[in-house]
């Protein structure tokens, strides 16, 4: 995360790393393209991909057009053709997945899910309520992709508790506030590590949209713990605690 910087790709692309997971060979990637490009793997070589559209317009070979807000997934594979290209300038964030997919058909197959289609599940009342739909999850693993939705002046009353998993979030629209971390808002990014305590003093002044990742299936372990979150010393920070701020990521001088 300290040394995260963006890289040309040519072509009329370039991509930022969020994180790289080195053990399972999977990255969550920030991508900006030009007007009129187009790549078959996304820049990211071989395994099941996940785009998620933060603004443009993407157009795939099966004709569907990905407008902002869009989630799409494709397994990707050597000598595939081109099956996506930009109609104008576009964001997006793209993670590749660990596990290969096989296409069905032996074809390139990609799922394309619009923001109306999301299959939200609320959780909680009143300012506590907050909204997740489940985009991806790994039948081995557990892993998710899920999208989630928090009303203006949101507060989280879950507890102090802790997960066995890790968490990463990138936050679309909106403001969070964690603890006693500045204020994450459009643009920012953050990991949180498995075994981390957090879950008091979580707020959103305006609501919030993050699109978010586990590397396993989410599980809530309470604690009580007296003062500051508990921050492992082997964790670097950047940006505060865990994240990268959307001031750093869309610095003039991208660093």
């Amino acid at each position: 995360m300290t040394e995260s910087v963006w890289m040309d790709l040519g072509a009329g692309a370039r991509c930022r790393e969020l994180n790289r997971d080195e053990t399972e060979d999977a990255t969550i990637s920030l991508f900006e393209v030009s007007a009129g490009w187009s790549d078959d793997e996304i820049g990211l070589g071989h395994g099941d991909l996940e785009v998620f559209v933060l603004g443009g317009e993407l157009v795939f070979d099966d004709g569907a057009v990905g407008a902002a807000g869009s989630y799409h997934r494709w397994s990707s594979k050597e000598g595939s053709a081109a099956v996506v290209r930009s109609t104008g300038p576009a964001v997006m964030l793209v993670q590749r997945v660990p596990v290969v997919v096989p296409p069905r058909g032996g074809a390139d197959v990609v799922i394309h899910t619009d923001p109306i289609e999301f299959p939200w599940r609320g959780h909680g009342q009143g300012r506590n309520r907050s909204e997740m739909a489940v985009l991806r999850e790994d039948p081995d693993t557990g892993s998710q992709t899920y999208a989630l939705r928090l009303p203006s002046g949101w507060v989280g009353r879950a507890g102090q508790h802790f997960h066995t998993v890790s968490e990463e979030a990138f936050i679309v629209a909106g403001d969070v506030a964690l603890e006693d971390e500045p204020v994450y808002t459009s643009g920012s990014y953050l990991f949180r590590p498995p075994h981390v305590v957090h879950g008091a003093r979580e707020r959103s002044e305006t609501g919030c949209f993050a699109l978010t990742w586990t590397n396993g299936p989410i599980d809530f372990n309470y604690v009580t713990v007296e003062g500051s979150m508990p921050v492992p010393s082997a964790i670097r920070r950047s940006g505060g605690c865990f994240g990268i701020h959307s001031h750093q990521i869309d610095s003039e001088n991208h660093t």
